[in-house]
């Protein structure tokens, strides 16, 4: 027995997913505005950060890139 989709039903699948990628787009959004989260140039992940005395060191997860700034 053939499993067939109908266009009614690839729209709600369509929907589902736009659904969760707007949510996590707004996450993303709401890190980016309050400016403490920095995110790799390398490969686009967010990176962690450690302070250390007046500077931030970040260093991402997934590539294993790092970074250094400077606190104001």
């Amino acid at each position: 027995m053939p499993i067939t989709f109908t266009d009614e039903d690839l729209m709600y699948l369509d929907k589902e997913l736009d659904e969760r990628l707007r949510s996590i787009r707004q996450g993303i959004d709401t890190l980016k505005a309050k400016g403490d989260t920095k995110f790799c140039n390398k490969c686009g992940h967010m990176m962690h950060y450690f302070k250390i005395g007046n500077g931030r060191l970040f260093n991402c997860s997934f590539c294993a890139n790092r970074t250094a700034e400077m606190i104001k």
